[in-house]
Parts: structure tokens; C-alpha cells; sequence
């Protein structure tokens, strides 16, 4: 997935966009928020949120699609479990999200 803006930069949303609504949506489960702030302190694969979340590995894939799809998180490569299973580590988009009510976003502050 490419996105528009350098991942070192926050991703700014205006609160009546749609990526806002995407965002709004997919963040109203405490279970897809938890797995997005396990991904924001490290890049993790399914089975690391599964390990912290304490859910089902079939849950957190089906949060992972979701924060995919709203474009707050994507794939950042892989890994190999201990018995050499091949695992997709996830990744925030950007560093950070800033979501803005004015006409248009200010550049400080």
C-alpha cells in the first residue's frame, strides 16, 4: 500500500474527511485500539499482539485487516518464528495522527 505522506510526518486528518471516518470506525473497538497502540510502541507480528492482547490469533487478523484497510497501519516486512514459520510484521503508517477541526490544518501547533 502507498501512502501520500512521509512516514517521519504525522498523517493530519480533517475531522470531516473520509480517511477521518475510516479512522473514527475502525477505532470505536477497544480490541483494534489496543492492537494499534502495540504496533505504535514496536512494529509487531500477528502472533507478539496476539501474545499481549490475550485474543484469539484469528481476532487480531481480523483487527490487523481493519487497521490496514483504514490505512493507519501496513506491512513493514517479515519475520521467522521460532519453528521457521514466515510472519508479517505490521507497522504504523506514519509516526503519529493528528486530526484537525479548522478549514484548513495548521503547519505548528
Amino acid at each position: 500500500m502507498s501512502h501520500n505522506h512521509p512516514p517521519h510526518e504525522p498523517r493530519i486528518l480533517g475531522l470531516d474527511s473520509e480517511a477521518a471516518d475510516k479512522a473514527f470506525e475502525v477505532l470505536t473497538a477497544s480490541t483494534t485500539r489496543a492492537v494499534l497502540s502495540i504496533i505504535y510502541e514496536q512494529p509487531s507480528t500477528p502472533t507478539e499482539i496476539h501474545d499481549e492482547v490475550g485474543t484469539s490469533l484469528q481476532t487480531v487478523h481480523y483487527h490487523l485487516e481493519k487497521l490496514e484497510d483504514a490505512g493507519l497501519i501496513e506491512p513493514a516486512g517479515d519475520e521467522y518464528s521460532e519453528n521457521g514459520t514466515e510472519m508479517t510484521l505490521y507497522a504504523p503508517v506514519t509516526e503519529a495522527i493528528a486530526l484537525f477541526a479548522a478549514e484548513h490544518p495548521r503547519t505548528s501547533g
